[in-house]
């Protein structure tokens, strides 16, 4: 059995004179007993992911730069964005050393560089490539905050093309209250719409601020999004900014391309996977919503 452990931000010393100190981004690849050595499973493993990212390279996916093999483990050794995880930024600012939040247009960045990754992954490659396992634990941020879609542990390659079902393999760690709901039964199967859902939640929670697993009378983020949507754009802006992350500056300047990010999320979690937009569609709705007429007409012109 194969044991995938998460990302790790390491430190490595540099040599005086000779080259810095640097910050790597591996993941282990190991037995589900540590003391057992590398085995075919594993190599399988380790291959799959090092190919898959090798052979679709994107600015807003993730890149392996190296490969440590031991006797009981195998790494690889990716480039490090050097602003963390968006996990990180959303619900630990002051963990990343910056203690402050994320801006609107700072998110807005990150809405469209995963919108980007994500079609690119279900378009342009070979072969549609499904993630499976979109998080804010899993997107990277560079620099100037665009992001970086990493853990590619659980992708398949869809050697059929869109739109044509896999099997369910189940649910990867970390992707609870990002999977959509039908993950986890047996007999279901899934297509590129999984990965909508699972980008749909990380809208709602760039909008929101809110934990996607946050207890509560409407359990997952995606639930409460679709069960109090209607009413939070109704009341104009009133309702709405109380859904809003209040840490967000200069709210009230972008608040009609919040309200358009927060539908496209509710879009995207639809239950029926035929009625969420295919990621072109997401990434098109995101380049030409912002700012669109005023905050009343926006319900009314996603009902016609």
């Amino acid at each position: 059995m194969v044991r995938d452990d998460e990302l790790h931000i390491i430190q490595v010393q540099g040599i005086p004179g000779i080259c810095p100190p640097t910050t790597l981004v591996v993941k282990k690849f190991q037995n589900e007993n540590p003391a057992l050595q590398v085995d075919g499973n594993v190599t399988y493993r380790y291959k799959s992911e090092m190919i898959m990212l090798a052979s679709n390279s994107h600015d807003s996916i993730i890149k392996v730069v190296d490969l440590i093999q031991w006797e009981d483990a195998i790494m690889l050794v990716y480039e490090y964005p050097v602003n963390g995880s968006l996990q990180s930024w959303l619900h630990q600012p002051m963990d990343v050393g910056r203690g402050r939040p994320l801006s609107w247009p700072e998110r807005r960045v990150i809405a469209i560089g995963v919108a980007k990754g994500l079609c690119h992954m279900h378009y342009r490659c070979k072969r549609p490539i499904i993630h499976h396992n979109i998080n804010s634990n899993n997107i990277l941020l560079d620099q100037n905050f665009k992001p970086v879609i990493a853990s590619f542990d659980a992708a398949q390659m869809n050697m059929a093309g869109l739109d044509q079902p896999l099997p369910i393999v189940g649910l990867p760690l970390g992707n609870f209250g990002y999977a959509a709901p039908y993950y986890g039964v047996a007999a279901s199967e899934l297509t590129e719409k999984v990965d909508t859902y699972s980008f749909g939640v990380l809208m709602l929670e760039l909008v929101t601020g809110r934990m996607t697993n946050e207890a509560g009378a409407d359990g997952h983020l995606a639930t409460w999004a679709r069960n109090n949507f209607t009413k939070l754009m109704l009341n104009q802006q009133e309702m709405f900014q109380s859904a809003v992350d209040r840490d967000i500056p200069d709210q009230a300047r972008y608040m009609k391309e919040m309200a358009t990010v927060f539908m496209l999320g509710v879009d995207c979690t639809a239950v029926d996977p035929q009625k969420r937009p295919s990621m072109r569609m997401a990434l098109k709705r995101l380049r030409r919503g912002y700012g669109r007429g005023p905050f009343r007409g926006l319900l009314a012109c996603y009902l016609m």
